[in-house]
């Protein structure tokens, strides 16, 4: 009896080793995509990221907004940025648009931050850390300074350099005037 016991056990983990082994094979993105969710957990955030981009070359949106997060993590808020946006083309969903307002927030861009969470916030009301996101955003928005005005260039001073501009002008006209009288009416071969 014993000896049958460990037959059967040594058995299903055969199977068990079987069934691993045909899932790495037919389907290789859902287990880069499984371990690529592990190392991220562990925050092994470079390792995560170089599987999730041989993920996104393939598929543009869970694995795209996954690298988004990854690259975040690391800091790299302008390839988080590019991730991100392909990753919403594909699916854009509430997870999706939060994450690309917490890179957006990140970036200092709280319009457009405030963009995203709205987005985000219409395909998903209940989520508390969502709104408390976007009225901090909306905070941040009100008291950011206004951008300076724009300085129109000084009239009296771009008059002046039109004045000038044109006397350099009418003394050149003159001199080349009086070389063609010196050279009996002969243009001077450098007009300059």
């Amino acid at each position: 009896m014993k000896h049958n016991r460990k037959r059967t056990a040594l058995l299903i983990l055969l199977i068990l080793f079987l069934v691993l082994i045909a899932e790495l094979l037919l389907r290789p993105k859902v287990f880069t995509q499984a371990l690529s969710e592990q190392l991220y957990r562990l925050k092994q955030y470079p390792l995560a990221e170089k599987l999730l981009q041989h993920n996104a070359k393939k598929d543009k949106g869970i694995a795209n907004t996954n690298l988004a997060k990854s690259l975040y993590q690391q800091g790299k808020l302008p390839d988080a940025e590019t991730a991100s946006e392909a990753g919403i083309q594909k699916n854009p969903s509430s997870n999706a648009l939060y994450d690309r307002g917490n890179i957006a927030y990140k970036q200092e861009d709280y319009k457009k931050a405030l963009e995203h969470y709205k987005k985000a916030l219409l395909k998903n009301p209940n989520d508390s850390d969502l709104k408390a996101n976007y009225e901090l955003t909306l905070r941040k928005l009100e008291n950011q300074p206004p951008p300076p005005p724009k300085q129109e260039p000084d009239k009296q001073k771009q008059e002046e350099i039109r004045n000038i501009l044109g006397g350099l002008d009418n003394k050149e006209s003159s001199d080349r005037k009086q070389n063609e009288k010196a050279n009996n009416g002969a243009p001077h071969s450098k007009w300059w």
